[in-house]
């Protein structure tokens, strides 16, 4: 389960994504190992994510 802190990272990134810079969002998902939440984007697949459990986005 995402962190809040997470979440409001993913809040602040999709709507940059999706409205701002108009790129799709293709995957979202939690790494297991790290705990992060990571993000696939773009039109070519190419924009990688991935925030922290303290919010940190990378």
């Amino acid at each position: 389960m995402p962190t809040s802190a997470q979440l409001q990272g993913l809040f602040r990134i999709g709507y940059y994504l999706t409205f701002l810079t108009l790129q799709p969002i293709y995957l979202m998902c939690i790494d297991k190992r790290t705990g992060n939440l990571f993000i696939l984007a773009g039109h070519e697949e190419d924009i990688q994510v991935e925030i922290t459990p303290d919010g940190e986005v990378f």
